[in-house]
């Protein structure tokens, strides 16, 4: 990862001016109270054999999930800045340069999914969801193609966030 000093970094921030837009945090869904009793279910079933196979760790870590599903499932997720331009790709006033991404898909099937993949060159670094919002895809394609390399395998939405979707978690 390329560090660059405050003033440098603030200034490559600022000049990101190619595409910008405001995008939510994480994806936020609706849970109703059948999904509540669901996971409810659920989770005593899981605390309940926990309990019986006298795995008391695993009891607390369902616990734990369960009451961060809770206080986390009501608030709206907050608005973050996201800027594309010459020298690399900017979510929430961090700046990842495009020596330090892999490569990028872009995965576009309205209205269920709008979202840009960016795949860091670290192992060690999570994948990048950038929802696209109503930005037009064919132009960061396009942007994007000529600083990195673009995965066209990948057609639709990864396996964990189909999952996330179906869970609504």
């Amino acid at each position: 990862m390329v560090y660059y000093p405050q003033e440098l970094h603030d200034t490559l921030v600022l000049n990101q001016e190619e595409f910008v837009w405001e995008a939510p945090a994480h994806i936020h869904h609706e849970r109703g109270p059948g999904w509540y009793a669901g996971m409810v279910v659920i989770a005593l079933f899981f605390v309940a054999y926990a309990i019986w196979t006298a795995n008391f760790l695993f009891a607390f870590l369902i616990l734990l999930i369960a009451i961060i599903l809770l206080l986390a499932g009501h608030d709206e997720p907050r608005k973050i800045l996201i800027q594309i331009g010459a020298h690399g790709i900017v979510r929430d006033g961090k700046l990842y340069s495009y020596s330090d991404i892999e490569e990028f898909a872009l995965v576009y099937q309205p209205p269920m999914t709008k979202m840009l993949y960016i795949e860091p060159a670290s192992s060690m670094r999570p994948r990048l969801r950038i929802p696209l919002e109503d930005q037009d895809p064919v132009q960061i394609r396009d942007h994007l193609r000529q600083f990195l390399k673009e995965d066209l395998d990948l057609q639709g939405e990864h396996f964990s966030d189909i999952i996330a979707r179906l869970l609504r978690i």
